[in-house]
This record gives structure tokens, C-alpha cells and sequence, in this order.
């Protein structure tokens, strides 16, 4: 017999390992260091805000609020609202409750190298057998069940504070489309809000048309979109004469032209 000890004090924050195992990995650095701050307070007795988390991490305060709602989202915390709509508390609730399943590694054989979770299978469209062949007209019954439901309703809120303003009837559909039909996950969901609204881009036609780009190229995690977006960036970026819409993505750094002097050599030749 014989005692482990160490020289650490209780100076300490705990985190889950199920958060470790299925949460960590779709996301981003912001919603990670947001994550772990809150348990870092949660377990000091203090309390924050969003621009003293926002000066801390060298974010933007609405870096924040998308971070709070991205793990709200996924029923990793809850916020506490007052009258006029001010955030008042923050739950942290525990990730068993949380909306991805519970696994376990003494449940699982032993794998040599870590590996990404594989994707659950997307209900299939009924024309040709392809998930993207077009999206049908949902009935007001359907639509109604799918607000309805406590979970998608979490993420039409999610996706409402992304957008501004409370989504119509047919941006519902869209989104029944992508979570439905194109099976984005939620985080994968997220990534792609996060993504056309970095470029402007708040219309659902144009979000749509990049989730069914997303879904044909096989994209069914926020890592494979990262990776999928950021060659494609550098080769536009490095093409001569390039520009923006031969971008499958439509995403390059615009800042690294001088667009005025191309105006200029344009309207000279």
C-alpha cells in the first residue's frame, strides 16, 4: 500500500471528461476559453461579464454572446434573463444533460490513435436518392412541430441572436432543411451562421446554397468545413486576376489588394 499526493493546493478547476470527449472538439477557441472561464469562476465563488471576458480573451463582446448561446445551445449552460432582457446568470449545467450522447471509454475497445466520431446517417431525399436534389415545401403542421420541439426551439433562438431579429416563416424552413434534410448538426450549424455572417451574408438563400455545398462535398463536422474553407481561400487568394465569386466559399483577404490602383490599370487599359 501506499499514498499519491502532489504539491498542487486546491487551486483547481475541474472539467468533465465527457466535455472533453464530445464537446471539445467542435469548438472553436473563443467558446473554449468562454467554457472554461465560466468553470474557472463557477469554482472561485466570482462573478464576470461579457466585456471583462471580452478584454481578458481579446474578443469581441459579441464574440462572447455567440460563445454563451453556441454552449446554451447545446444544453451545456442555460442564461438567466431579466424583464428588459439583460443577462442576469449564467447555469452551468451538467454535460450528461447536455444534447450529445453520453460515451464512455471502458464501454468502447481500445484504438491506437484517436479518431473523429463518425457522422450519424442523413435521411436521404426521395428524388434520385440524394439528400440535395431540392428542398420540399413543409406543411404549417410540420413547421409548427419542428418550433415546437424544446431543442430545435434552443437553436432557431441560437440563430435568431446570429441574424437579429426573430426568423420568418420561410427562414424556418430553411433551417428545417439544413437540421433536417442536409443533417447539419447543431455545431456544424453554428459554424456555417458564423461563417456567412463573418462575409455579410445574412440572406437564407445564400446560407442555404453554402450548407448544400457543404453537404455534396461530404462536410459534416466544423473541423472538415475549416479545413474545406481555408485551401480554398489561400488558391484564390493566389490566382492572378482572381475574384471573389470564383471562390466556392467566397472567402479570401480582401485587404490584401489594392482595389482602387485595379480600378485604375482597369479603367486605363
Amino acid at each position: 500500500m501506499f499514498t499519491i499526493y502532489n504539491d498542487s493546493s486546491s487551486d483547481t478547476t475541474l472539467v468533465s471528461n465527457l466535455f472533453i470527449d464530445e464537446y471539445m472538439k467542435d469548438a472553436n477557441d473563443a467558446q473554449l476559453k468562454v467554457y472554461l472561464y465560466l468553470l474557472r469562476v463557477m469554482g472561485a465563488g466570482a462573478s464576470a461579464d461579457i466585456s471583462q471576458m471580452a478584454d481578458l480573451f481579446n474578443h469581441t463582446e459579441r464574440d462572447i454572446v455567440r460563445s454563451l448561446d453556441y454552449w446554451a445551445g447545446l444544453g451545456l449552460l442555460s442564461l438567466d434573463h431579466d424583464e428588459q432582457g439583460e443577462l442576469t446568470g449564467i447555469h452551468l449545467c451538467d454535460p450528461r444533460s447536455g444534447r450529445n450522447p453520453v460515451r464512455s471509454f471502458r464501454q468502447e475497445k481500445p484504438v491506437i490513435a484517436v479518431k473523429e466520431h463518425a457522422a450519424p446517417a442523413r435521411p436521404q431525399n426521395d428524388r434520385n436518392g440524394s439528400r440535395t436534389a431540392g428542398k420540399k415545401k413543409q406543411s404549417p403542421e410540420v413547421l409548427e412541430a419542428f418550433r415546437s420541439n424544446q431543442e430545435r426551439a434552443q437553436l432557431l433562438f441560437v440563430i435568431e441572436q446570429y441574424i437579429g431579429k426573430p426568423l420568418s416563416v420561410p427562414e424556418i424552413e430553411s433551417v428545417y432543411y439544413i437540421s433536417e434534410d442536409l443533417g447539419f448538426s447543431d455545431a456544424l450549424i453554428d459554424y456555417l451562421l458564423q461563417y456567412c455572417i463573418d462575409r455579410g451574408k445574412k440572406d437564407f438563400r445564400y446560407i442555404e446554397k453554402v450548407a448544400v455545398n457543404w453537404a455534396e462535398n461530404g462536410i459534416t463536422t466544423p473541423r472538415q468545413a475549416e479545413c474545406a474553407v481555408s485551401p480554398l481561400a489561400r488558391g484564390s487568394a493566389n490566382r492572378k486576376g482572381s475574384r471573389p465569386a470564383a471562390n466556392r466559399f467566397n472567402q479570401f483577404e480582401q485587404n490584401q489588394y489594392d482595389f482602387d490602383d485595379l480600378e485604375r490599370q482597369i479603367l486605363g487599359n
